[in-house]
């Protein structure tokens, strides 16, 4: 993985998902002032923090600090085969989600859905934990915080080093979601009787690119439609698309 310093700008999270990431960490500071975030924060500036690995529960990496090398391993519990099946269940539930997860996106509010199953990619309280050659009984370390702070920026590149973290690389996790969608369970007698405040709903709404495949195309076919009545609901639903951008911005 990449060792390039972080820009003074940038430097430890740009996106929501790496300032995020960040927060977890520094809200530790509330349960106990100490210098060790500033100092960590400094020496992940400098280039102290190496050779970077995100893997199931971990993220290693070497820490160079005052002419010595450490081994700093951060831990977050990964999910169980059972964790993921109930996540990829409720992800499969949100056609929004599964649409942008089959995209290679993965959206902002996904812990929302996850919560609703007691689940989140983002550490709770008690779960982060870290090991370092320091031998400092202080947890985290400054060299294990400096490593917190290169990571915000990892996940700023790519947010799915989250669900690795938590056990499911990206792939293996779309293909499981494909496998849910393909046998969905849908009630039509609640179509009209859902309940619920639209204005509670949070939107990220984008403009759209005609280079960016349809929601339905990547859904795959629906049971018995022809294949070219198929690519005419693609095709209106890209007209759909663009009329509400155009709708939101008020033309």
């Amino acid at each position: 993985m990449s060792n390039k310093r972080p820009s003074e700008a940038t430097a430890f999270g740009s996106t929501w998902w790496g300032r995020r990431w960040r927060r977890a960490l520094e809200s530790l500071g509330a349960t106990y002032p100490n210098p060790r975030l500033p100092h960590g924060r400094s020496l992940a500036r400098h280039g102290a923090v190496q050779d970077l690995v995100v893997a199931p529960g971990s993220v290693t990496a070497q820490v160079h600090a005052r002419g010595k090398v450490l081994d700093v391993v951060l831990t977050l519990p990964a999910f169980t085969d059972a964790e993921w099946r109930t996540a990829v269940t409720a992800l499969a539930g949100q056609l929004r989600h599964a649409a942008a997860l089959l995209r290679g996106e993965l959206p902002e509010d996904v812990d929302d859905t996850l919560r609703e199953v007691d689940l989140s990619l983002f550490p709770r309280t008690g779960e982060l934990g870290s090991t370092c050659t320091c031998r400092s009984r202080a947890e985290p370390c400054a060299h294990a915080t400096a490593v917190h702070y290169v990571l915000a920026p990892r996940l700023d590149d790519d947010p799915f080093l989250l669900t690795r973290l938590r056990g499911r690389d990206r792939d293996p996790l779309l293909a499981d979601l494909r496998a849910a969608r393909s046998t969905p369970e849908l009630d039509p007698s609640t179509l009209f009787t859902a309940r619920g405040d639209l204005a509670a709903i949070e939107v990220h709404p984008h403009r759209p690119d005609d280079r960016t495949p349809e929601a339905l195309h990547l859904l795959g076919p629906a049971p018995d439609v022809d294949e070219h009545t198929w690519q005419q609901l693609i095709a209106a639903a890209q007209r759909a698309r663009r009329r509400a951008w155009e709708l939101a911005e008020g033309s």
